[in-house]
């Protein structure tokens, strides 16, 4: 009775055994690629310089096999993680205050590139060296970044992300506080400069004044305006003595005994005629 309960057990074992053994080549199959990386990537200097606004990078990639194709289609996704700030404060007015503010959030800068693993021969290689240039026009500020290599076909990551640090000199920021003391003193300026209209248009109707003023030949009162202060024209007499000023009046008396005289001729005229009559 014991041999025939143990003969089950050999079938069942390898039943169990090719069960797993299929499972785990379900799971490599259809596992996504991008799961786990592939190949290496290293980089000349994670920290480089910037220089006219550019920022080159030098690659040494390991595929980790001899690809299939001489170019492969890759994707450099650059993810700010820390932002260098140059800024001016009040207790840094002059000379700007470096400040690294982290950054959470951020979406992605991509670069497609085609990396080749091949040489002139049309041979290729496993590992190969590649270097490219990013620039401030394209969005890059000194900073911290993410940066994640995959294949464009299948999403595989190329070895690990690495930790970008891009420097340079970002443009200042202005953040001084703005003061305002000595309210009252700062309101005078503005009040001469209200009343700095009103006086410039009583100096531009003065000069249209004088302008018409000459126009008609020196008359002022043309213009219709009639001095309200000041000294009159002439100083009043004190006094009098009764007495008039020979010259004056001269041209009415003479006038009077020419008028005179005309109706004298005339009424001897009348006479004469009457007589006749």
């Amino acid at each position: 009775m014991d041999s025939a309960l143990s003969k089950p057990q050999p079938r069942r074992a390898a039943l169990l055994r090719a069960f797993f053994a299929a499972l785990a080549l379900a799971f490599v199959v259809f596992s996504p690629s991008a799961a786990h990386a592939v190949g290496t990537v290293t980089l000349v200097t994670r920290e480089p310089e910037e220089v006219n606004g550019k920022w080159k990078l030098n690659f040494t990639i390991n595929y980790g096999a001899k690809p299939d194709i001489a170019y492969i289609p890759m994707i450099f996704s650059f993810t700010p993680t820390m932002l260098y700030e140059r800024s001016l404060t009040d207790q840094s007015p002059e000379k700007p205050v470096i400040t690294r503010k982290p950054l959470q959030g951020q979406q992605s800068m991509n670069e497609s590139m085609d990396v080749g693993f091949s040489d002139a021969s049309g041979k290729t290689f496993n590992i190969t060296k590649f270097d490219f240039v990013i620039r401030r026009d394209k969005g890059f500020e000194a900073g911290e970044y993410d940066l994640k290599i995959t294949r464009a076909s299948d999403g595989a990551q190329m070895g690990q992300t690495i930790k970008l640090i891009l420097k340079g000199d970002n443009p200042i920021v202005d953040r001084r506080a703005i003061v305002f003391a000595g309210g009252d003193k700062k309101k005078k300026p503005d009040e001469k400069k209200e009343a700095a209209p009103d006086e410039k248009k009583e100096g531009d109707g003065a000069g249209e004044a004088s302008a018409s003023g000459d126009s008609s030949g020196g008359d002022t009162s043309a213009s219709g305006e009639t001095p309200t202060e000041g000294p009159p024209a002439e100083a009043p007499k004190q006094g009098g003595c009764g007495c008039r000023v020979a010259g004056e009046n001269d041209g009415a008396s003479t006038s009077l005994a020419a008028l005179a005289l005309g109706a004298f001729a005339m009424g001897i005229a009348r006479r004469r005629r009457a007589r006749r009559a």
